[in-house]
């Protein structure tokens, strides 16, 4: 009877070979320049384009280009007889050093390899061992890491050669080689079966083939390298990224490893490359400036395919050391097609067997892969180059034609062609693995462990995934130890921390009492790996632990044990204040995985903590609760004013949460409460077909119970700005319902109604929202007025607003973030925030068009110039469309005032803040920011880009630190300084309202015309147009000279892609304007005007005043250097909501006061004398 254990393989059809043929017909052709003469193209297409941003500093691409090349002469020099195979390591953290010297090294027509410092040391030893360097390029902090490299020399001064007077004048490259296509360019370190690395030389043409074949960079990728300098995946980021005009972002050691969302989103990060683990850690909307995400070095599952593929262009990457690159583009329904798979060369899966044999379509084979990527070979390695590559051609192969390269790399992989011809790993065809995205040999592992260990015993490594499912780890079996099992796998452990990466150090260790054979006799790691799997984690991870098991006494150390414990996968009551974090099988992954849990729970913990403090004990004590104790004390301060201390008319019982106003939000409700009702908009729907309208009032109040925003009303004491949310039973619901008579039109009549309403009464305390139908009977048509505030929304959260209420009205639940979550993130601005912004604007002053003595009201903008023009294109420069609209505007602004530095303000959405789910927030997360530019007349175009661009990327990274506090903690601007022109410039299309389940709908705003700004700038980018919208006062400003200065704007905007090499002083239009017909009187002629007479002041009246200036202002405004009583309010609080406050204040006294009438007797003695004044002539009318 035959064997019936072999399953009987499938032969290929000569259709499915065909088909494959089909597939692999051509190959990316072998590139013929070198990597530097790419490189230097790129730098002649965008010179003062930004290139690197490291934590130590930016570089343009022409500080790159002339920094490498001053290096790259040096290096000439040390090495005066340079081989053809000469190597330079480089040792440096992530920073802009090390890109240099990359480029240098390859300048100077050498190959490097990039270190990782944070292998260790013992590792570094090993890989410098395998190529015998005669020159390293190490950052100084690092040097004594290699004492004694036998004839090696060290350069530590890197920074000082690059930065040389006498190395000058360096854009001559003529001295320095030119690379061939054959030349070694890098090498890599991989994991090798006999322990020690092996050694991966790329050529020129390797290195080349990778940026100009498969899934290019665009000019403007924002680029994050997250991956360890020292895999090969870094490198091809860096030169993708280089050599195809993006700007390379290298995180910070710290952020790298906690933190990397906030990092992603401050540095608007447009495309990373992350392994599934590292993904699983995120959220879309943490990170939603991404844009191209590539994922690899593990199987990358649905549930993240589902989560990502629809926010973002998703690519699956197949990748190897050795130059295997395949990546799978995701359609936004998770699938994969031939059409948008990109690869460096060819793959073709043959016979796990045979080789000589090509596997038929939908069978699992071995992966073989060639193409102009793939490496040279491994260094002085025979043996594993006779093993991994196939020099003579298979059988299958011989037609490929002479002009295909005959050598064929053996990936060791397990793959098989799926739907189309997509490619896709299964497995591994021998002890290779990879685990979190790194692959290694369990072979070297193994070597390892036995160079620790007596001799008779025997090890063996496996990858296992525990019944905990805690995710796959590296496991270690032992046999033949003594009795003291666990202290021995402690030392042993600790040993392999010295000479292993990370990732190749057994979390997990079993003691085998018998080593298990196959019938060849040979250990059957298929047995061990099946009873590793049934095993708890707690069993595996057993002997690593601490015998002392004390248990946690401080809330410190419960809550830093119950993070262990998370991270881990471990039962808290394993986990004792004597653990080592590593000891119990942590590494590098749960170190980022601590840090993101414990920022959770509002915990500081660094990755230096981490490494620095590593029991359970020490961490707590080392972690800092600051962030905890930052809260509370912020929830402490908003809240130790009770609400009848806030506003004595609201009672405590009908107070859902207080929490501080934003900035935005206080200028909102100052404006509101002038008689112009600034910011309290309308937003008209008009629906063209009948609606229930019991059913649309119960949705509308719904609404508002639902989302607290809209029960907010707003108070003001001792200079700070409240919001309090009114529960649903306190808030005044107002719907009200009108019906247009015969004839009577809607429109005229919503207008009507609108402007009714406009003259109501208002204080602060006042409820905002109210709803309004206007019904035409005869032509069944309605339309829904909504009065709200834009301290209630910004225009991003317009959409789900509409949303919100067309569920409402279909019985449906829509859910949103509570605001006051964002408003509590953003009250937390750090000092580090106040000092950039001090430092931004020392010595500056505010770039008045209008120049103002105090607060202006009396100017609303109420007219606009409009024009519709190209967008032009500043791709290739890597500039975006808003800094070309921010450049422009500085332009135009410093030809206004005659003046180089100019300072104004710019709208951000506010949504960058780091914080789950920031983007589904209902309510106004925007914020007004300051720009301050310099245009000199002498400088390049392309400069004051570069500069615009910068200043304002990094400025948003602090961007929620509100206007008023910059103003008043930040500048020696007046405190009441308001922006004289404003920036709003929109790249997002206005969603209109869905109400698909409702009826058609036509939906429009109106904003009351109000005093914001004297120029306020509106940009809008859409398709290829640019929409432009000056808008202004009529009281300020002629019409002409409004079009004169839009004029002018655009002549700039339109020439910047044709001035970018150009001084401003010859590219753009010489601008002559006129100036402003009208400027603003004095304070003085102010008071003068209103013909308020100085009388004696009765007591009484003295002390109202003075306890409505302490309520508003605190007991302690006299400390105000220079107070008198003739120093008005605004030079102590310049919030647009103090007037409003006062008012409020003198209203709970019994006198009504205007806020215009505030404004126009702002001080002490303004206030007496006017309310004297009035007290004596109703006197007189008494009489």
């Amino acid at each position: 009877m035959g064997d019936t254990s072999q399953v009987e393989k499938r032969i290929i059809t000569q259709d499915e070979e065909d088909q494959i043929w089909s597939w692999n017909a051509s190959l990316p052709p072998k590139p013929h320049l070198p990597i530097t003469q790419v490189f230097s193209a790129q730098v002649n297409r965008s010179p003062d384009a930004p290139a690197v941003d490291a934590p130590d500093g930016t570089l343009t691409y022409t500080q790159l280009e002339d920094y490498s090349t001053r290096l790259a002469r040096h290096l000439r020099i040390t090495l005066d007889d340079i081989t053809a195979d000469e190597i330079v390591p480089i040792c440096f953290d992530k920073s802009i050093w090390l890109i240099v010297c990359m480029m240098a090294v390859s300048k100077a027509g050498i190959a490097y390899t990039t270190l990782d410092p944070g292998n260790p040391t013992e590792r570094l030893h090993a890989c410098l061992a395998t190529i015998s360097p005669r020159v390293m390029l190490v950052e100084e902090k690092f040097k004594g890491r290699f004492p004694g490299e036998g004839e090696m020399k060290l350069v530590a001064n890197v920074s000082e050669i690059c930065s040389s007077s006498s190395n000058v004048g360096t854009n001559d490259r003529s001295d320095l080689p030119v690379g061939q296509p054959d030349d070694l360019a890098y090498v890599c370190f991989t994991s090798g079966s006999t322990g020690l690395p092996k050694v991966v030389q790329h050529t020129q043409s390797s290195a080349v083939s990778n940026v100009v074949h498969g899934h290019g960079y665009a000019a403007n990728s924002r680029v994050l390298n997250f991956a360890s300098q020292a895999f090969a995946a870094s490198i091809v980021t860096t030169l993708k990224t280089l050599c195809n005009g993006g700007l390379l972002v290298l995180p910070p050691e710290r952020e790298r490893m906690g933190g990397i969302a906030n990092f992603i989103t401050r540095k608007e990060i447009t495309r990373t490359f992350l392994t599934p683990t590292l993904l699983n850690l995120l959220e879309p909307d943490e990170v939603s400036c991404l844009q191209f995400l590539t994922v690899g070095g593990e199987p990358v599952t649905q549930r993240l395919i589902d989560i990502w593929a629809p926010r973002l262009s998703l690519v699956e990457a197949i990748g190897m050391t050795e130059g295997v690159g395949i990546a799978n583009a995701i359609d936004i329904s998770g699938k994969k097609c031939r059409a948008r798979q990109f690869m460096t060369g060819c793959a073709w899966i043959v016979d796990q067997d045979d080789a000589n044999i090509l596997a038929p379509i939908g069978e699992t084979g071995e992966l073989l892969f060639e193409g102009s990527a793939l490496c040279q070979g491994y260094r002085n390695d025979p043996e594993a180059n006779a093993k991994a590559f196939i020099v003579g051609p298979p059988t299958w192969a011989e037609k490929r034609g002479a002009e295909r390269p005959r050598t064929l790399f053996r990936t060791g992989d397990l793959a098989k062609y799926v739907e189309d011809g997509v490619v896709q790993i299964v497995g591994r065809k021998d002890t290779r693995v990879k685990l979190h995205g790194q692959r290694f040999e369990l072979g070297e592992v193994e070597k390892s462990m036995l160079d620790c260990l007596p001799p008779g015993v025997t090890v063996a490594a496996e990858i296992v995934e525990p019944m905990s499912g805690t995710g796959p780890m590296l496991v270690a079996f032992i046999h033949g130890l003594s009795a003291d099992f666990p202290n021995e796998v402690k030392q042993l452990r600790e040993k392999l921390a010295t000479t292993l990466p990370d990732h190749m150090v057994p979390r997990g260790f079993v003691e085998l009492k018998e080593r298990p054979l196959n019938p060849s006799g040979k250990l059957d790691r298929k047995l061990l790996r099946k009873q590793a799997a049934d095993m708890q984690l707690i069993e595996l991870v057993k002997h690593t632990g601490s015998l002392d098991k004390a248990s946690p006494v401080t809330l410190q150390e419960k809550t830093m044990q119950s993070l262990w414990s998370t991270v881990l996968g471990l039962p808290m009551e394993y986990i004792g204040l004597q653990d080592d974090i590593f000891h119990l099988g942590g590494d590098s992954l749960h170190c980022i995985k601590l840090i993101a849990e414990a920022r959770k729970q509002h915990i500081c913990v660094s990755i230096e903590d981490i490494l620095e403090h590593r029991t359970l004990q020490t961490m707590s004590k080392a972690a800092s609760f600051e962030i905890i104790d930052q809260s509370t004390k912020q929830e402490s301060e908003e809240l130790t004013y009770t609400i009848s201390e806030i506003a004595p008319s609201i009672a405590q019982e009908d107070v859902e949460d207080i929490a501080l106003a934003t900035d935005w939000q206080a200028w909102c409700i100052g404006q509101g409460l002038l008689k112009s009702h600034g910011w309290h908009d309308y937003m008209i729907f008009k629906f063209s077909t009948a609606l229930d309208v019991e059913k649309l009032r119960y949705a509308c109040r719904q609404l508002i119970e639902r989302h607290a925003l809209l029960r907010t009303v707003f108070v003001a004491k001792s200079r700070k700005t409240f919001q309090v949310i009114l529960n649903s039973k306190a808030y005044p619901f107002h719907f009200s319902l009108i019906k247009a008579s015969n004839g009577q039109n809607v429109d005229e009549l919503v207008k009507n109604t609108i402007e009714h309403d406009m003259k109501r009464h208002t204080q602060l305390g006042d409820p905002m929202v109210a709803f309004t139908l206007v019904q035409n009977p005869a032509e069944n048509t309605n339309q829904l007025v909504l009065r709200i505030s834009h301290a209630q929304y910004d225009a991003l959260s317009l959409n789900k607003l509409w949303r919100s209420l067309e569920a409402l009205y279909l019985d449906k639940i829509l859910e949103v973030i509570p605001f006051t979550k964002f408003s509590a993130e953003a009250s937390l601005a750090s000092k580090d925030s106040e000092s950039f912004w001090k430092v931004a604007l020392a010595d500056s002053t505010m770039s008045e068009i209008r120049p103002q003595a105090f607060p202006s009201i009396d100017y609303p903008i109420n007219s606009a110039v409009k024009a519709i023009i190209p967008l032009v294109d500043l791709k290739n420069s890597g500039h975006t469309s808003a800094t070309a609209v921010l450049a422009s505007w500085s332009i135009v602004l410093s030809k206004l005032i005659n003046k180089d530095s100019v300072v104004f303000g710019y709208i951000i959405s506010g949504r960058h803040l780091p914080m789950p789910g920031v983007s589904e927030i209902l309510g106004p997360c925007m914020n007004i920011l300051p720009l301050r530019t310099n245009v000199v007349s002498t400088a390049l175009t392309s400069s004051l880009l570069s500069s615009v661009q910068a200043d304002y990327l990094k400025s948003l990274q602090y961007g929620h630190l509100g206007h008023y506090r910059i103003i008043e903690n930040c500048t020696n601007w007046p405190r009441w300084t308001r922006f004289s022109t404003v920036v709003n410039h929109l790249s997002f299309e206005l969603v209109k309202p869905p109400f698909s389940g409702i009826a058609d709908c036509e939906f429009s705003v109106y904003e009351p015309e109000h005093d914001k700004a004297d120029l306020w700038l509106q940009t809008f980018a859409r398709d290829d147009k640019l929409e432009v919208e000056l808008r202004y006062s009529t009281k300020a400003f002629s019409e002409d000279w409004v079009k004169t200065v839009l004029d002018s704007f655009i002549k700039a905007y339109q020439q910047l892609p044709d001035a970018l090499e150009r001084p401003l002083s010859e590219a753009l239009p010489q601008l002559d304007m006129v100036a402003p017909r009208e400027g603003s009187t004095s304070r003085e002629e102010l008071v003068k005007d209103s013909s308020i007479s100085a009388t004696e002041c009765p007591k009484a009246l003295e002390e109202l005043v003075l306890s409505a200036w302490e309520s508003v202002l605190g007991s302690d405004f006299r400390l105000h250097p220079g107070f008198t009583d003739k120093t008005p309010f605004y030079e102590l609080w310049g919030n647009s909501v103090a007037a409003a406050a006062f008012a409020s204040e003198y209203s709970e006294r019994g006198i009504h006061m205007s806020v215009e009438e505030i404004l126009s007797c702002p001080s002490i003695a303004d206030t007496m004398s006017h309310l004297s004044a009035r007290l004596e002539r109703n006197t007189g009318k008494t009489s």
